[in-house]
C-alpha cells in the first residue's frame, strides 16, 4: 500500500497559540507550538514523552491532544485529497472494462467529496505562564479558577498566581 502525504494547516489564535483537547477530561486549552515539537529524529532536541493536562493534571502522549474538530477536519481533508482521486480512478478502470467485455456492465457513481472549510480559531481564553517552564505558556478557559498544571512537568499552580494580567490601556507589550 502506498502512502500519500497530506499537508494540514491548523489555525493559531492572534497570539500564536494552538487549540488542544485533553484526551481524558476533554476540556480544551491552547498551547504555544515551539520549534522543539517540530524537530525530527535528526534534531538535537526531543519532544516530551508526555504532556500534562492543565485542568485534570493527567498525562498523555504528545500526539493525543487533537480536538474533535481537528480530527474531523483531517479526515475530511484526507477523503478529498486521497479517496476522491482513487474513486475516480476506480470508476475509470470499470468503464474501460465495460467497453472490453460487453457481457457484464458495471456502473459506478462517485459521490461528491469536497475539501472541508478551513478551521477558524477564536481569540478566547486567558494566558497562563508557569515559572517552571516559561517557554511553554498555555491559555485556559477564562472562567477556570482551580489549579493549573504545567504541560511539561506536571507541577500545579494556583491559577491566580500564573494568570497573565491584562495589559493596561496605553501600555506597550514587550
Amino acid at each position: 500500500m502506498s502512502e500519500t502525504p497530506i499537508s494540514i494547516s491548523l489555525p493559531l489564535d492572534k497570539d500564536g497559540f494552538l487549540r488542544r483537547e485533553c484526551p481524558i477530561c476533554e476540556q480544551q486549552f491552547k498551547w504555544w507550538p515551539t520549534p522543539s515539537e517540530e524537530v525530527t529524529t535528526e534534531g538535537t532536541q526531543e519532544a516530551s514523552e508526555a504532556y500534562f493536562c492543565p485542568y485534570c493534571h493527567e498525562p498523555a502522549d504528545p500526539d493525543a491532544w487533537w480536538t474533535k474538530e481537528q480530527l474531523r477536519y483531517a479526515q475530511e481533508l484526507a477523503a478529498a485529497e486521497v479517496l476522491r482521486p482513487e474513486l475516480r480512478r476506480f470508476k475509470s478502470d470499470l468503464e474501460r472494462g465495460n467497453r472490453r467485455s460487453g457481457m457484464i456492465r458495471i456502473d459506478m457513481s462517485v459521490p461528491p467529496i469536497s475539501r472541508p472549510e478551513p478551521l477558524a480559531e477564536p481569540d478566547d481564553m486567558v494566558r497562563v505562564d508557569v515559572p517552571c517552564h516559561p517557554q511553554k505558556p498555555i491559555k485556559v478557559n477564562e472562567a477556570w479558577e482551580q489549579e493549573v498544571t504545567c504541560l511539561v512537568c506536571g507541577i500545579r499552580y494556583p491559577v491566580e498566581l500564573v494568570r497573565a494580567l491584562p495589559e493596561k490601556e496605553g501600555e506597550v507589550a514587550e
